[in-house]
């Protein structure tokens, strides 16, 4: 009875040195546990902050596209406006080069016409009794 309650001994000392092994390998298991936990919380933290970023991001470049479209739209008008005066000037310019070509040439024929009437008086003037006399004055 001895011998059972020596291997009994033995047993119960060596379960108690597995024991404190189990022990030890828990904690150590709890630690990288909470290790793991700590990391798995870093981790998420780090992914929501670059999801707020990315909302952000995409926020930001959704209002830099409608800007950018507002832009284009209004420089479009703008050009479509500007393109409207141009088009005005420019038949200005014609009409009013029209007009002038059409008053150089009624200058050009009043010109000619008094030239044609300078002629007349001056015969008219010299067939006059007295204007040769006048003339040598």
């Amino acid at each position: 009875m001895l011998e059972d309650l020596d291997t009994l001994t033995k047993r119960i000392q060596a379960l108690a040195v597995q024991f404190q092994a189990l022990q030890a390998s828990s904690m150590q298991l709890n630690q990288q546990l909470a290790t793991v936990l700590a990391e798995r919380d870093e981790l998420a933290n780090r992914l929501q902050a670059e999801l707020t970023r990315q909302q952000q991001l995409t926020e930001s470049l959704g209002s830099a596209k409608t800007l950018a479209d507002q832009a284009q739209k209004k420089a479009s008008e703008d050009r479509t406006a500007l393109q409207g005066t141009l088009d005005l000037f420019r038949q200005e310019n014609e009409t009013m080069q029209t007009t002038l070509k059409s008053r150089d040439d009624e200058v050009r024929r009043l010109r000619e016409v008094n030239q044609k009437a300078r002629q007349r008086i001056d015969t008219v003037l010299e067939k006059l009794p007295g204007a040769a006399s006048a003339e040598s004055s």
